[in-house]
């Protein structure tokens, strides 16, 4: 069975998303000194919120 390759769309809404997510994961664990385990939970939300804004900005069906 052959792999289907990434295509520019789903590259372009996973690396923004990453890149966002990381972002603010690292910019929560820099405010919040003393609340173990933000950074990741911050990554986490940034990214998937992320991913779903570029997903509606970039669909690709029309209404």
């Amino acid at each position: 069975m052959s792999r289907k390759p990434f295509t520019v769309r789903q590259t372009v809404l996973c690396g923004g998303a990453a890149a966002a997510g990381t972002a603010a994961g690292t910019v929560a664990e820099t405010l919040a000194n003393n609340v173990p385990s933000i950074g990741p939970l911050a990554t986490a939300v940034v990214a998937l919120w992320v991913l779903e804004k570029l997903n509606a900005l970039i669909d690709d069906t029309q209404s």
